[in-house]
C-alpha cells in the first residue's frame, strides 16, 4: 500500500449561504484510514444550483 502524499488542487468553497462560489486553491492532507481521496472534473448545473438551499453546518 503506497501513502498518498499531501496535494495542491483547486477547490470550489462555499463559505456562506447564498454565496457564489469561490474557486481557491487548497492544500489537502493524505487520506487517513476509511477514507479515500476521489477526482472530481466537472459540477453539474443541477447540483450548483440545489446548494443554493442546503444550510451550512
Amino acid at each position: 500500500m503506497s501513502v498518498d502524499p499531501v496535494i495542491r488542487c483547486k477547490a470550489a468553497i462555499l463559505w456562506k449561504p447564498g454565496a457564489p462560489f469561490s474557486i481557491e486553491e487548497v492544500e489537502l492532507a493524505p487520506p487517513k484510514a476509511k477514507e479515500v481521496r476521489i477526482k472530481v472534473t466537472k459540477l453539474s448545473h443541477s447540483f450548483c444550483h440545489s446548494v443554493e438551499n442546503v444550510p451550512l453546518a
